[in-house]
């Protein structure tokens, strides 16, 4: 940990104590979020929870992003606000229960993620954090892009294969937030296809 990353772990901490809510900085390298979802991360609002798994090469930039979701919290901004229940029904819905406008519920979720994005990369810039940035935009871009997918598959990315690991899909992604993020190009599809994302 370099000056830096202490800092912004400080930070956060002190954020989240500060305003009720729970910082569990894990060292393993997944977490559970639900039957057979491993994540890195995630920002519960039920019980105000922050989970990061430190175990990992890239455990500042997801600390960034689980963080950028509790400013999204604290700000209430236009993606959180309007929220509603829809990552609660994408869960129930990718372990098998019917939900109704799951595209719409998808959709709402992936505009949160692309919010989200652009918030981290500001905090990653803010405390000088050592993640480069042009690598996590395309990391980014790739991410807000799976959920489009997750519509055609209706499974979560294995931790070894997601879309933001995958070297063919990585390749393709731009260096900036300039994509029509509503829906995926047939040449990503085909590579997730391929790739078994």
């Amino acid at each position: 940990m370099n000056k830096n990353t202490k800092a912004f772990v400080e930070y956060v901490k002190q954020q989240c104590k500060e305003n009720g809510v729970i910082c569990d900085l894990r060292d393993t390298s997944h977490v559970i979020v639900a039957k057979g979802i491993k994540v890195s991360g995630y920002f519960d609002d039920s019980v105000p929870t922050l989970v990061c798994s430190m175990k990992r090469k890239d455990s500042y930039e997801i600390l960034a992003h689980e963080f950028a979701h509790f400013t999204q919290w604290m700000d209430q901004c236009y993606e959180w606000a309007s929220l509603g229940d829809s990552v609660s029904k994408v869960d129930d819905w990718l372990q098998g229960k019917k939900v109704k406008n799951i595209k719409r519920c998808l959709a709402k979720v992936r505009d949160l993620e692309l919010d989200n994005e652009k918030r981290t990369v500001k905090l990653i810039k803010k405390f000088n954090l050592p993640v480069d940035i042009q690598k996590y935009k395309k990391k980014a871009n790739a991410y807000v892009m799976f959920y489009n997918h997750l519509y055609r598959t209706r499974r979560w990315c294995k931790p070894g294969n997601s879309p933001y690991s995958n070297r063919r899909v990585m390749e393709v992604m731009p260096y900036k937030f300039n994509m029509n993020y509503s829906k995926i190009p047939k040449k990503l599809e085909k590579i997730f296809i391929e790739e078994g994302i």
